[in-house]
């Protein structure tokens, strides 16, 4: 290695680089592709991507309106079935029970759970246990029991025409409700009631008066006669037109009796609905609810309002200025 002394004055020059090559370098790295960064791709693979996209949510759309579409048949199809099984349990029904303006489709009961029904009958055999105590009691004191429910036999409340029995009395927590001395009447006049009906006497014989000077004699020997008596309500506690509020009704006393119409001999039924206003029985049933005031304190039917539409509400209520008819 030579000195520091001895070192050229000059350095030599470069030697230029072969221009074959350097062309191919430039070449090989503008046509090379890029390396892209990781999770990047290119226009038109975003396109693709965004496409299939909106294809998976238009599908899902589809299926989710297809689902909306279903579920609104079925529901459709459940409601069908249960208004055609109301309607068949309607026609059915020989009583007419079920009146003509309840709803279609109503809310079925549920059955009781097992505690429910232990904790009643647990309450009936503690009432029972209880009475008959008292009777004891009452027998060892040498008094008369309280009337604990009469043999069934016509004569009740000492009216010929009367067929029911005595039944305890009526006690109930709510003030104002309530029978002294009720009865259960099954039949006026020989014709049975579509249900025993709960009341006290002066009702009793009211609507005793009333069947036998009013309505049958309006009805007469039409279809062979009156064979039924449809009740729609007796006793119980409630406001009036179960309205939130209002008064007892003369119904939480035993006073009152809602009859909804009349089953012929023939299988024809006359009713307070179809045939107040209209049809061969409307002189007939106008009539007969004419002639309920004054037999009755209080007589409401189809042209007093709204909650009267398919019966007569009869009751025993007292006013001073007299009956009131509507």
């Amino acid at each position: 290695m030579p000195a520091w002394g001895e070192a050229p004055e000059t350095s030599p020059h470069p030697r230029p680089r072969p221009v074959a090559g350097i062309e191919a370098a430039v070449t090989q790295a503008m046509t090379a592709p890029r390396a892209r960064p990781d999770g990047s791709m290119t226009i038109a693979e975003a396109a693709a991507v965004e496409q299939e996209a909106a294809v998976q949510a238009a599908i899902a759309r589809q299926q989710a309106e297809a689902a909306r579409l279903a579920a609104e048949q079925a529901a459709a199809q459940q409601l069908a079935a249960e208004t055609a099984a109301v309607e068949a349990i309607a026609e059915a029904q020989e009583d007419g029970s079920i009146s003509p303006l309840a709803v279609p489709r109503s809310a079925f009961p549920q059955r009781r759970r097992d505690t429910v029904v232990q904790r009643y009958a647990a309450l009936r055999l503690q009432r029972a246990r209880a009475q008959e105590q008292a009777q004891q009691a009452a027998q060892q004191a040498g008094t008369t029991p309280q009337r604990s429910g009469g043999p069934s036999g016509r004569g009740l409340c000492g009216v010929p025409g009367l067929e029911g029995r005595q039944i305890p009395r009526v006690t109930s927590s709510t003030r104002g409700c309530g029978i002294e001395e009720p009865v259960s009447v099954t039949s006026v006049q020989g014709i049975p009631l579509s249900m025993a009906a709960t009341l006290d006497c002066p009702t009793a014989t009211a609507r005793d008066r009333w069947i036998r000077t009013e309505a049958l004699p309006q009805i007469g020997r039409t279809g062979g006669g009156v064979t039924q008596i449809r009740v729609a309500a007796h006793y119980a506690c409630r406001t009036r037109n179960n309205q939130r509020g209002a008064r007892i009704s003369e119904h939480g006393r035993g006073r009152a009796i809602d009859i909804s119409g009349f089953r012929l001999a023939n299988g024809e039924t006359v009713t307070v609905l179809q045939h107040f206003r209209r049809g061969p029985f409307s002189r007939a049933m106008q009539a007969m609810y004419a002639g309920a005031c004054g037999i009755f304190g209080t007589t409401l039917g189809p042209n007093a309002d709204r909650f009267h539409q398919d019966h007569f509400h009869f009751d025993t209520a007292r006013y001073r200025g007299g009956s009131y008819c509507r």
